[in-house]
């Protein structure tokens, strides 16, 4: 990242022309987009609950439980146990349950057992995947904004048949939030005169909507010229070059867990460590992810750890790796 600014982390700002192409080589027409991936779930709920007569759905413990609480404003959520490193027995769910599954930073899931499940698969954290199941998905959805540089954005694949009518989103305010918080902060890691908090108040205006509300949005049209045009080729192999660095690096560390994934740069940490590891990347302005709270709003343990990611993305080169390494290398050694 070459700014006078660094960082790693956090929300995307504007990309550079750089990262476009004539035609981008990917199509999402056969894809209905909404604002996010949260509005494409809630379609899908409230399609299945007047067409279908749903009155219930199995969502994973581990999971965005904001999403959790938008469909249970609706229909019955169950919750079952799992986590990126569960092997999912899908013969205990009862038959031809709606369920809900994840492909947890973009990997494959692991499952065992059959049954005549109704399945929808979250592909959000690599909506490009192409796994082969023993079963076949229903539907397959997720959220465009957390891996592409776009502020908005989410898919449900295939169209519903008769999908509610959704509103558009182009002259909300909270969307011109979205775009001025990119802007800001594009500005901001370039040098800019511009005080963190400006984008920071504009990034979350734009989060209360998406949390205040049922109303099922759709994509904006400057989102949808963008995604004609995102070199996604070039997004996603920065990202495979930059984690194959950062696995083969850390790939005879004893001190911590790693977790290998499509997505993030991910470790275990136990609890009494937590805070002291994100704080010391936070100090060297390195924003860690924990993903996710779980539904009581507490830190969520996987057997008894704290799964930590860190952005590995296209936005960042060898330099940047190397500075990283140096800043985790520092950490490491003081657990």
């Amino acid at each position: 990242m070459k700014n006078d600014r660094w960082e790693m982390g956090s929300s995307f700002h504007e990309i550079s022309t750089e990262l476009t192409s004539n035609v981008s080589s990917v199509s999402w027409s056969d894809c209905e987009l909404y604002l996010s991936g949260r509005y494409a779930i809630l379609d899908l709920v409230l399609y299945k609950k007047i067409y279908e007569n749903l009155t219930e759905i199995y969502l994973p413990s581990y999971y965005c439980h904001d999403v959790t609480r938008l469909i249970e404003s609706q229909i019955e959520v169950k919750l079952y146990e799992c986590s990126p490193i569960s092997i999912v027995d899908l013969s205990l769910f009862p038959r031809d349950a709606t369920v809900i599954l994840v492909e947890y930073m973009g990997n494959k899931l692991r499952t065992v057992g059959d049954n005549s499940l109704k399945i929808t698969i979250d592909k959000t954290h690599n909506p490009l995947s192409k796994f082969s199941y023993s079963f076949t998905p229903e539907f397959q959805f997720g959220s465009l904004r957390k891996i592409f540089p776009t502020g908005e954005g989410g898919f449900l694949f295939p169209k519903l048949c008769s999908s509610l009518k959704k509103i558009s989103s182009i002259n909300d305010e909270n969307l011109k939030s979205l775009k001025r918080a990119m802007h800001l902060k594009k500005t901001y890691l370039h040098g800019g005169n511009i005080d963190k908090k400006d984008f920071l108040k504009e990034f979350n205006a734009f989060e209360e909507l998406l949390n205040n509300t049922t109303d099922i949005y759709g994509i904006s049209e400057d989102t949808l010229a963008l995604l004609s045009t995102l070199d996604v080729d070039t997004l996603y192999n920065k990202k495979k070059k930059n984690l194959e660095f950062l696995h083969s690096y850390y790939e005879n560390i004893t001190v911590i867990q790693i977790f290998k994934n499509n997505s993030y740069f991910s470790f275990f940490v136990s609890l009494e460590d937590y805070a002291y590891v994100r704080s010391k990347l936070i100090d060297n302005n390195v924003y860690p992810i924990v993903l996710w709270p779980n539904y009581e709003n507490d830190i969520h343990l996987i057997n008894g750890y704290i799964l930590v990611s860190l952005h590995a993305d296209f936005r960042y080169d060898l330099q940047d790796l190397k500075k990283l390494t140096n800043i985790l290398d520092g950490i490491f050694c003081e657990l």
